[in-house]
């Protein structure tokens, strides 16, 4: 009975869990560039019942429930939406803009929604491209994009990719950071950002709707194994002779 009760409660857990990252995606559909996140579960460790050996059949195993295994982000092209406005940005196809943090690190979004910085060096008043952070967008030589013709702004970016986008650590704020997982940036050649346009949220709302009922029938029916367990432990403890 015990092992029911633990078992059902994995799996309370692992739909709350799953719930959390459905929630997320919904809450992030009006946000330009997110890419949707999808939970994958396995089955936990298994506990022999019975050992045989020799020419016996295989062993009695049973299953202790199921766990959260990963997260896996989905890179797939969001649409774009026509803004009209000369510092909206969408990467159409691969790719990602690259920031230059207020730590100094370098991170990646597809985020193409910027401002404008004006400063004065040398007396002199300089406009560069920077993100609603405050942080500044590079070149391909990572030095920050001045502002010089908003013609030519979309041919001055520093745009990366990775072989693995999906090895990512997201740090929020619609930021990436590399990691081992997702090798080395490469800069592109080749590359197409449409001005005046941003990428659209990867979401879709009637599939992470029924990815939630169905979580919640899940969860549902988990309570109700543990509900069923939990009086037959009852039964058990006030039996008498």
């Amino acid at each position: 009975m015990i092992r029911a009760l633990y078992s059902s409660a994995a799996s309370m857990m692992a739909q709350q869990q799953n719930m959390d990252i459905i929630s997320n995606n919904i809450a992030n559909i009006n946000t330009a560039g997110y890419k949707k996140v999808r939970a994958t579960f396995q089955d936990a460790l298994y506990s022999a019942i019975e050992i045989r050996g020799g020419d016996q059949q295989a062993n009695l195993q049973v299953g202790n429930g199921s766990r959260l295994a990963a997260t896996q982000r989905d890179f797939k092209q969001g649409g774009l939406q026509q803004t009209d406005r000369l510092l909206d940005f969408a990467i159409d196809g691969p790719g990602f803009f690259t920031i230059l943090r207020q730590d100094g690190s370098i991170c990646y979004t597809r985020d193409g929604s910027f401002r404008l910085s004006s400063e004065f060096e040398g007396g002199v008043a300089v406009n560069r491209i920077v993100t609603a952070q405050g942080e500044y967008v590079l070149d391909r030589d990572g030095l920050p994009i001045q502002v010089d013709d908003y013609d030519m702004l979309p041919y001055l970016f520093g745009i990366v990719d990775f072989a693995n986008p999906e090895g990512l650590e997201a740090i929020g704020n619609n930021q990436f950071v590399g990691t081992e997982a997702s090798g080395p940036p490469v800069y592109l050649d080749f590359y197409n950002v449409k001005q005046g346009f941003l990428e659209t949220s990867n979401v879709d709302m009637a599939e992470e709707m029924t990815q939630m009922i169905l979580a919640q029938r899940v969860y549902q029916l988990s309570s109700r194994v543990l509900q069923a367990a939990d009086e037959m432990e009852h039964i058990a403890n006030n039996l008498r002779r």
